[in-house]
């Protein structure tokens, strides 16, 4: 399957789990239902990934930076989940994620550039001044 089959799939199904978050954000325990829902989603991925013949050796998670690496991922996921849920139980769902995947985007494009010396063509850096201006526009709304 092409990437961007990938993205757009995911991207779909990225609107409907935020909605449920927003749906459930009035809630007590917000933090628990999202820890929940992560768990299940970690459940989810190690199911795929063995439904898929990747190749999975415990070994191979064990070596040189790997654990740390993992560890600090797995750090990294819950504090981006705990302001995301922050975010979407205090502002509109209209606002909140289209900020979001914004301010992530941006950041991405920005790493990308910087760390991973990727060049963007004239159209891909035109696109990024589009985001921002988007951005500007969706915070004074």
């Amino acid at each position: 399957m092409h990437w961007s089959l990938y993205v757009l799939i995911g991207a779909i199904v990225n609107v409907l789990v935020n909605t449920g978050y927003k749906i459930s954000a009035a809630k007590e325990g917000i933090y628990m239902l999202s820890a929940g829902v992560l768990l299940t989603g970690c459940l989810t991925l190690l199911a795929l990934s063995f439904l898929t013949h990747e190749n999975i050796k415990l070994e191979n998670f064990l070596k040189g930076w790997t654990p740390l690496v993992i560890l600090g991922m797995g750090v990294g996921t819950g504090v981006i989940m705990y302001f995301f849920i922050g975010a979407m139980s205090r502002g509109p769902l209209t606002l909140v994620d289209p900020m979001w995947a914004c301010v992530y985007a941006l950041t991405s494009a920005a790493i990308g550039m910087a760390l991973l010396k990727e060049a963007p063509s004239m159209t891909s850096l035109g696109g990024i001044g589009l985001y921002m201006l988007g951005a500007f526009l969706m915070a004074r709304g």
